[in-house]
């Protein structure tokens, strides 16, 4: 997590007459992040963060003048929170851009203890601060940003790599011997992690049907009236305007022992599979034709199929064959 001019907070201890004394303290830990992707535009809406838990090294804080004073101040491993008050935190999607004020950190466990005199101010204290019982927080400074680079695509999910760079201000002020002692903390955290989203693939017919000006047509109906539903229309690949009659099911030959139908389906195939059953009463369910009727070999027959295609039906029995879109 530590990256050069990032996850580094730098302490400033300002005490009146004196030098300011600084110290870096480096942030470890991870955070949880709620992100609203756009996967076709993989652009971010909005960034909350859920969960944030951060350890920061101890720090050392010490300066003199000779005759006036001095301090000297260490502090133990610090803990501090990330948040986002009031969620969603709002990021430009056109830049990855957002306010770092949505956000804020506070310092939440850890003691910041040692001794300050000043003689001139008549001031010799020891100091000790817990952060446990007094939290000390800010919110984030300026800019921050969310970068998204995809890294894996499937129909059904999309994956990135994200990086989230936070600058951070803290500002606060303690009292010894009535003195007010300003401490500041300024930096940067960058927050790298994965983040994969669900894809739900959008439906082939309904895509059909408003490529056709058919929005809202089901695959039940029979738009242009022409006695084929939709439904076989699209799956056939065909156009809503195209004659589907070339590309039914026409009788074929007969021998001893079967009954042949004929399929001629289009020179660009199939755009869905095409289940092929059959049954003795149009009033009663049908059932699937065996593959092995079929001259594919395969039932439902496959997306993307063209040509001649046979399927063959026992003689001997009364029987209808029908064509479906499963």
């Amino acid at each position: 997590m530590n990256e050069q001019d990032f996850n580094r907070i730098t302490l400033e201890f300002e005490p009146p007459v004196l030098p300011t004394g600084r110290d870096t303290t480096r942030l470890t830990g991870s955070i949880e992040v709620l992100l609203d992707i756009d996967p076709v535009t993989d652009q971010v809406s909005e960034l909350t963060i859920l969960d944030g838990d951060v350890q920061g090294s101890a720090v050392e804080l010490s300066g003199s003048t000779f005759l006036i004073g001095s301090y000297d101040l260490e502090s133990s491993t610090l803990g501090a929170t990330l948040d986002t008050p009031e969620p969603p935190g709002i990021v430009d999607p056109a830049t990855g851009e957002f306010d770092s004020s949505q956000h804020t950190f506070t310092v939440s466990s850890g003691t910041l203890g040692g001794n300050i005199s000043i003689g001139l101010l008549g001031i010799n204290e020891n100091l000790d601060f817990d952060f446990t019982n007094e939290p000390v927080g800010g919110t984030g400074l300026g800019t921050g940003s969310v970068t998204l680079t995809p890294t894996t695509n499937t129909p059904t999910s999309k994956t990135y790599d994200v990086d989230v760079q936070l600058p951070i201000a803290v500002d606060q002020v303690f009292e010894a011997a009535g003195v007010e002692v300003p401490i500041r903390a300024e930096g940067a955290a960058k927050l790298s992690g994965q983040a994969t989203i669900e894809i739900t693939p959008e439906d082939p017919f309904t895509l059909w049907a408003n490529a056709n000006g058919l929005s809202g047509a089901t695959p039940l109906e029979d738009s242009n009236g022409d006695g084929v539903s939709n439904g076989i229309q699209w799956a056939l690949g065909l156009n809503a305007s195209e004659n589907p009659f070339p590309h039914l099911l026409q009788p074929g030959d007969v021998n001893a022992a079967t009954v042949a139908f004929s399929l001629t389906l289009p020179e660009g195939g199939t755009a869905s599979p095409l289940l092929v059953t059959t049954g003795s009463d149009p009033l009663q369910p049908f059932f699937p034709v065996g593959p092995a009727l079929i001259s594919t070999g395969r039932n439902p027959i496959p997306a993307g199929t063209s040509g001649n295609v046979i399927i063959r039906i026992p003689r001997g029995q009364r029987g209808f064959v029908q064509l479906t879109a499963p």
